[in-house]
């Protein structure tokens, strides 16, 4: 459970480039998937909370090592913000019947969506930390930069998002550059989670100077960005 504040950033290597804090749980390689997703209009919800039970009870089967589910919770409505997440941990050498029937009861899901997009992470993470144990709020972002933009513009705008995580409301921050084949066109380049204790200390973050100033050029060199905002 992640109890005490961490910033988690790795680069372009996967290499773990830092973790702040000092009595947090050892970080342990990890595959973390997130789908962020719009079910398709004649889904009813009871058939969506069907899926979303069986993905549930899938992610609990041995060899998973931390879920969550969750739905957007800000009511302004952006093209790029979805209503749906879903995250999922696991050790990738762990072939498993419990992987097996995860990737069953998400392919089914999958079949229903509207649009989604993933973003697939090869990283160190804390022991259970798609639970969100504790978390009030978590946002997540995921996006492409343009084909042309610079490894010098890249590194700038990943940068300045990593500095975000040292803000103080900021409780735990992930920055990681995306582990699947980018021919995918429903694979990201980039996620971003930041977790946060409460809605007061999301909008803090949101409405920070820091967040502001890089928007600019964040726009201007991003080609794709997807985002949702779940309280949990």
């Amino acid at each position: 459970m992640l109890h005490r504040r961490h910033v988690i950033a790795l680069g372009a290597s996967s290499a773990l480039m830092s973790l702040v804090g000092a009595s947090a749980a050892q970080p342990v390689p990890s595959r973390l998937e997130t789908r962020l997703f719009n079910l398709k209009d004649d889904v009813s919800p009871e058939k969506a909370a069907e899926w979303i039970a069986n993905l549930k009870a899938a992610a609990r089967s041995p060899g998973m090592e931390g879920f969550m589910v969750g739905r957007n919770f800000i009511p302004n409505p952006f093209p790029a913000r979805f209503e749906w997440i879903y995250m999922v941990q696991f050790n990738p050498a762990a072939q498993t019947p419990g992987l097996e029937r995860f990737a069953a009861a998400r392919d089914v899901l999958a079949s229903h969506c509207r649009n989604q997009v993933t973003c697939e992470l090869n990283c160190a993470l804390p022991p259970r930390y798609a639970d969100a144990a504790g978390v009030g709020v978590r946002h997540t972002v995921m996006f492409n930069f343009k084909s042309d933009t610079t490894e010098e513009v890249r590194k700038r705008n990943v940068d300045a998002i990593r500095e975000m995580g040292n803000l103080p409301m900021v409780r735990s921050y992930l920055v990681q550059p995306g582990a699947a084949s980018p021919d995918d066109p429903a694979q990201m380049q980039w996620q971003v989670v930041g977790d946060f204790a409460s809605v007061a200390d999301y909008k803090a973050y949101a409405a920070a100077p820091v967040h502001l100033a890089i928007r600019e050029d964040f726009v201007a060199h991003t080609s794709r960005v997807a985002f949702l905002d779940t309280a949990l």
